[in-house]
């Protein structure tokens, strides 16, 4: 199939047992699985009910508005159909797949995991795999595979997209992430506003794994970093999960960042940054973007509407380069790491921008990149001369500050009326 949403990568893996290479082949074949069951969705989407239907019958049937059903129109009528349903014969063999693996794997609350994803897929029953996953203690092998609940609500209109990933734990960076972890998230740092916060910071997890596979939605979108579950309910109830992907990060700084460097720099401000600058500052910004979600578990942020995944995902990557001075000021980063950060993302940025009407995926993502460059440049933190961007990091880093508190007092106390305003301000 053409474009199929698969990419496989061959890293340097530590020595595995024989039974964990069998289990890795096996998880890495039902990775393989997801892509035509993703590239079914996307079709799907293109052609499917208008998101104005959905929410006018889901007022009357709450199954249109699950996350985890199909939505047709039949005689004029719309009808929900579970996803377990109706993509079972794409489903069928992936469970196989996933029950083998369970059924060799020598590690009991692996396999037990993997039999309840497979029973999940089967028959709906997701809470019960994403709480063995995040009770799970941390494994050499790791995978997360199935539908998930996507913040590019226009593209599938609040429907879950399947994904995968199969690979195993970077035992070094990992240490890293838990060290930021333990910095950034031991300060009681107080909400922003009136809104009430679910407090989360003890029972987060973290890992970088070097990934064997990716494939459908984490295909499409290559994203680098991945906190879950997305539902504040379960957040609450189980915690939350980090997960950092090295491979896919190297292939962000080759396919986007770099192109974009060499091209909005001058040769003098890049002799400046090395190639491995940006690889460290792009995965560090990341980490740090991930652990700032927990900072950002706002009830009223549901009163945004479809215009949350932009506010959110925005205000964590800012929060995230805020939180950074912390480390900062603790020397745990220096100056040039903290610049290469910010540099990492602004590429990023006009890589996102550019590409946003090939790839409806990432859109909101984009336009949290154009809000981001546009309140820089207002605040002259930003300048383009003669076609290129000239930083000045000292006046980036307060205009952070400013940013933030404005992106976590929409979350925490603000109205769709308010985050369409400040978005019409500066998302151009």
């Amino acid at each position: 199939m053409k474009n199929l949403p698969l990419i496989e990568f061959n890293p340097k893996l530590p020595k595995l047992s024989k039974n964990e290479k069998d289990v890795l082949k096996l998880l890495v074949e039902a990775g393989r699985l997801i892509a035509p069951l993703y590239a079914e969705q996307e079709k799907e989407a293109e052609n499917g009910v208008s998101r104005g239907e959905i929410d006018k019958e889901g007022k009357k049937n709450a199954s249109i508005l699950s996350p985890y059903t199909v939505v047709k129109k039949e005689n004029g009528k719309l009808i929900a159909t579970p996803y377990h349903i109706y993509y079972k014969k794409f489903l069928d063999p992936i469970v196989e797949k996933l029950n083998h693996a369970s059924n060799i794997s020598q590690n009991r609350e692996f396999a037990k995991f993997l039999s309840l994803q497979a029973k999940a897929l089967l028959d709906g029953s997701y809470d019960d795999s994403t709480a063995a996953w995040l009770k799970m203690k941390p494994y050499i092998v790791d995978i997360s595979i199935g539908p998930m609940e996507h913040y590019d609500t226009d593209f599938f209109f609040a429907k879950a997209a399947y994904r995968g990933w199969v690979g195993i734990i970077d035992k070094d960076s990992t240490k890293k992430l838990e060290y930021y972890k333990t910095v950034t998230l031991s300060a009681r740092r107080k909400a922003i506003g009136s809104g009430e916060r679910v407090e989360n910071h003890e029972r987060v997890k973290g890992k970088v794994i070097n990934e064997v596979l990716v494939s459908g939605l984490m295909a499409r979108t290559k994203f680098v970093g991945m906190i879950l579950p997305m539902t504040l309910r379960l957040v609450e109830k189980y915690g939350s999960d980090v997960t950092v992907f090295n491979q896919t990060n190297d292939l962000r700084i080759k396919e986007q960042i770099i192109p974009v460097f060499n091209k909005i720099f001058s040769p003098g401000f890049r002799q400046g940054f090395e190639v491995e600058d940006l690889r460290a500052g792009s995965l560090r910004y990341v980490m740090l973007h991930e652990l700032a979600h927990n900072y950002l578990y706002y009830k009223n942020a549901k009163n945004l509407g479809s215009l949350l995944p932009v506010i959110y995902e925005l205000s964590a990557t800012v929060l995230g380069m805020k939180i950074a001075g912390t480390l900062l000021i603790k020397d745990i980063i220096t100056n040039k790491q903290l610049e290469s950060m910010i540099i990492a993302f602004i590429c990023r940025s006009f890589d996102l921008i550019k590409k946003s009407k090939e790839n409806k995926s990432t859109i909101n993502y984009a336009l949290g990149g154009s809000i981001f460059i546009n309140f820089m440049l207002k605040n002259e933190a930003l300048r383009q001369y003669q076609g290129l961007a000239i930083p000045n990091f000292m006046k980036i880093f307060v205009s952070l500050h400013e940013l933030s508190l404005i992106l976590e007092m929409l979350l925490s106390s603000g109205s769709r009326k308010d985050a369409e305003d400040f978005i019409k301000k500066y998302g151009q």
